[in-house]
């Protein structure tokens, strides 16, 4: 037979267990025995973990006889008592101390080869508290969290509905934190007993007429109960009184403030029109307009556009470089606000003459306002009509800051004082019951004495009547913290940690807890708040309706972006062959050139206006220009990168076409006026051409003719 291992031997506890005569007992088989767990009758003999390595539990253990079919597995592993002193020493093997027997008793499975797996966890559901029954002061009737029955069903919500029922313990006791401890008292298996509760003393509530708490801690104190049950704030002055459980959960002491009202100041209003895009999208409009207006100068021909609207002697030497700047500056200004009516009119201007580096650019640009446009107005109506709340305060330093008033619960005042020793802090007392401290502090928010409250949601947030108030005076609980108390039970120090204990093993083996039985309870009698008191879900349901219509980023439009960035860099690209061919003299295919070569038809008409002029082959050539079809072309505005422009620029020679002046103008000019012109009126329309300015060439055309007419007369 085992012995334990070398160093940890078995050890003969048999006359140890045989004098607890308190546990004595009667085993099934008629032998003396005591009772292995003060929570149950199972009474083993005195030999019971003696001597040797054995399954000590399966032979003598009532528990493994329970039920055959589904015998526990830790009755299966050998164990024994050891000399402590001795196991420590001279071996490695685990030992620990008996929690089923109150006298300094050691085992060891280890010892035995096994494992204490299996027995270590059932012995966390074994007795610890001795099978104790406690008595429970409940300081004040707070339903939810605390109220009592009427045997004809009648609920009794607070202290001051009738304090005779309050100090009558024959009325049961029942609410949030009852049900929590019975549920305690049902998973202990009679470690404890019961949990008998009744009323503060008398003596106590006139002590601490202020706090009905303070009061049952200080019956605690006294020795008059073993604990008291509700939700108790831990502070510092408690604590001085008693010792406290671990923390139940904690209350989170929170800004309670006026319901935010609906926007609609008229800055509200007007900013929706803004709505539909993010800001940084609308910046990569603007930005998007800037670049196609300063692509669109630099495609054009701007020293000819700058003369067509600001004078023929732009580039004369004698004109100032601030004349020039400002002129390139009014080009490109105008260049933008086109390329912004465009954009507003969801469309551009076509111009067939135009350059191939334009036509690119304006494809890009034309893309972009398409998606746009199409995404601005398929959000602009839901965002015009759709409501916000006004933003209260944010943080507690705002308030702080603003020195706003705030009431507090008296309770909580040397804390709150200590945390936020600049605020402007107000605590009524209303003395009596808990309700009357939320009642004062409704009543001096009521008066105005303060402008928002500080209340501990553990306490108020199921409370039907203070939820009543709130919906009355439109108050929202905000997520602004104030405080954040832990909540307990006040205890004596004897019986802490055993109670402690059930509430850690009914947390992790029955998932337990003050919430768990919370909702339990919310579910079970249905308790609804006459009007919302969350702020959080008011924003949230204003966000949801937001989130329906959500705002259009710079991401949703990239693709219209990237395709505009590439036709500008293609139309770039371009734009630069284009002036680099120009400047070694080079022509095109890049440049603005018109559908027709006007500039050759041009050219052969000014070479006859020259003959005739001359008076040579006249009659050969009489009558070229009013035969040829084009030069009946409707013409229109002048363009510079399919921009209208101004039609008031001068014309060559200030003619214009079919006018009977320049015809005048024409006859009183001499042959040798005429012959003066010819170099000029070649380099001009060869500008013209090359610029696209079909409607100037056309001009030329009349001209032309005009000098004809003269010399057939």
């Amino acid at each position: 037979m085992l012995s334990g291992n070398e160093g940890c031997k078995c050890d003969d506890v048999s006359s140890i267990l045989a004098s607890l005569e308190d546990r004595r007992c009667t085993t099934a088989r008629g032998l003396p025995g005591v009772i292995v767990n003060p929570g149950s009758s199972d009474c083993v003999t005195y030999d019971y973990g003696s001597g040797a390595c054995l399954r000590h539990d399966l032979l003598h253990n009532p528990a493994c006889e329970e039920n055959k079919q589904d015998i526990p597995p830790w009755c299966f592993q050998s164990w024994c008592y050891v000399d402590a002193k001795s196991c420590r020493t001279y071996s490695e093997d685990d030992i620990y101390k008996s929690a089923i027997f109150p006298v300094d008793i050691y085992y060891s499975y280890a010892t035995c080869n096994s494992t204490e797996n299996f027995w270590l966890e059932y012995a966390e559901s074994l007795s610890v508290a001795g099978g104790v029954n406690i008595t429970a002061a409940v300081p004040d009737l707070f339903y939810p969290l605390v109220n009592k029955q009427l045997p004809d069903g009648t609920l009794l919500w607070t202290t001051t509905e009738d304090k005779r029922y309050y100090f009558d313990d024959t009325i049961p006791y029942g609410g949030i934190y009852i049900d929590y401890v019975n549920s305690l008292v049902n998973i202990s298996k009679g470690d404890i007993q019961s949990v008998a509760f009744t009323h503060t003393s008398r003596a106590s509530l006139k002590r601490f007429s202020d706090s009905r708490y303070d009061a049952a801690v200080r019956d605690v104190e006294n020795g008059l109960v073993d604990m008291a049950v509700g939700p108790f704030w831990i502070t510092e002055e408690r604590l001085k009184m008693t010792s406290f459980t671990v923390p139940l959960t904690y209350d989170k002491t929170v800004l309670v403030i006026p319901k935010p009202g609906t926007k609609t100041s008229l800055a509200y209003q007007t900013q929706k029109v803004l709505e539909p895009f993010t800001y940084g999208l609308w910046g990569v409009v603007l930005v998007v307009i800037v670049v196609a207006s300063l692509l669109s100068v630099w495609f054009s021909d701007r020293e000819m556009a700058a003369k067509k609207r600001y004078g023929m002697h732009l580039t004369q030497s004698k004109r100032p470089k601030k004349r020039q700047k400002f002129v390139y500056f009014r080009l490109i200004l105008d260049a933008f606000l086109e390329k912004g009516m465009f954009f507003f009119s969801a469309g551009i201007e076509q111009d067939m003459g135009a350059s191939l580096p334009h036509k690119v650019l304006m494809f890009g640009f034309g893309f972009f306002i398409l998606i746009a446009v199409s995404a601005y107005v398929a959000n602009l109506a839901a965002f015009l009509t759709q409501t916000g709340l006004e933003k209260g305060v944010g943080t507690m330093q705002q308030v702080v800051d603003r020195n706003i008033p705030i009431c507090g619960h008296p309770a909580l005042e040397e804390d709150i004082r200590f945390e936020w020793p600049k605020a402007n802090l107000l605590f009524p007392s209303g003395g009596g019951p808990e309700t009357s401290k939320y009642e004062a502090m409704f009543e001096a928010y009521a008066r105005g004495d303060c402008k928002v409250l500080a209340f501990g949601r553990e306490d108020t947030a199921m409370n039907i009547n203070i939820l009543k108030r709130m919906c009355e005076l439109d108050l929202v609980y905000t997520d602004v913290l104030v405080r954040e108390n832990p909540i307990a039970f006040p205890i004596r120090k004897e019986l802490a940690s055993e109670f402690n204990h059930w509430m850690q093993y009914a947390d992790t083996s029955h998932t337990i807890q003050i919430e768990s039985v919370r909702q339990e309870f919310i579910e079970k009698n249905d308790i609804q708040p006459q009007c919302e008191v969350e702020l959080s879900k008011l924003s949230k349901e204003a966000q949801e309706a937001d989130n329906d219509f959500a705002r259009v980023s710079p991401g949703n439009m990239f693709f219209p972006i990237m395709l505009f960035v590439g036709c500008a860099l293609i139309a770039a690209v371009l734009q630069l062959i284009h002036d680099n061919e120009r400047k070694k003299g080079n022509t095109t295919t890049f440049g603005r050139k018109s559908t027709l070569d006007f500039y050759s038809i041009a050219r052969r008409l000014t070479i006859q206006a020259n003959n005739d002029a001359g008076g040579g082959g006249v009659n050969a050539r009489r009558g070229h220009a009013s035969d040829f079809s084009e030069a009946n072309l409707p013409g229109g505005e002048f363009h510079e990168n399919s921009a209208p422009q101004s039609h008031s620029s001068p014309r060559l020679g200030s003619t214009s076409r079919g006018s009977s002046a320049d015809t005048d103008k024409a006859d009183d000019d001499s042959g040798a006026t005429v012959e003066a012109k010819d170099n000029d009126i070649s380099n001009r329309l060869k500008e013209l051409v090359e610029s696209g300015m079909i409607d100037e060439v056309l001009d030329c055309f009349d001209f032309l003719q005009a000098m004809k007419l003269k010399k057939d007369r």
